[in-house]
């Protein structure tokens, strides 16, 4: 019984994330694609995540929250630690300041 009860209090489970609209702007379309390349990848913890990406668990999760625009680098860091096309991404990124001024 106490190590079942030492193994429930060692795992953690990953907190939910708030719902992204992808037809509420720009920006929100942006985030939502961002978590569909997490999701391609396997669904990695943002804590497995910021150990590829060299950025914290915190940073990455806001990057794809969908409140305000991240770095470039934390978009490329994100999209390349999931194994994903960071020249096309970099391209979304330059992209996105024209597309939340319309």
């Amino acid at each position: 019984m106490d190590s079942a009860r030492s193994v429930r209090s060692t795992v953690s489970v990953a907190r939910q994330e708030r719902p992204v609209d992808p037809g509420a702007g720009p920006l929100q379309a942006f985030a939502y694609d961002l978590r569909k390349v997490r999701v391609e990848a396997g669904n990695p913890t943002y804590r497995v995540l910021a150990r590829a990406a060299g950025y914290s668990a915190t940073t990455l999760s806001e990057a794809a929250n969908g409140l305000r625009k991240p770095t470039l680098e934390v978009v490329l860091a994100y999209v390349g630690a999931c194994g994903g096309d960071v020249e096309d991404w970099r391209r979304r990124w330059h992209d996105l300041d024209d597309e939340v001024a319309q």
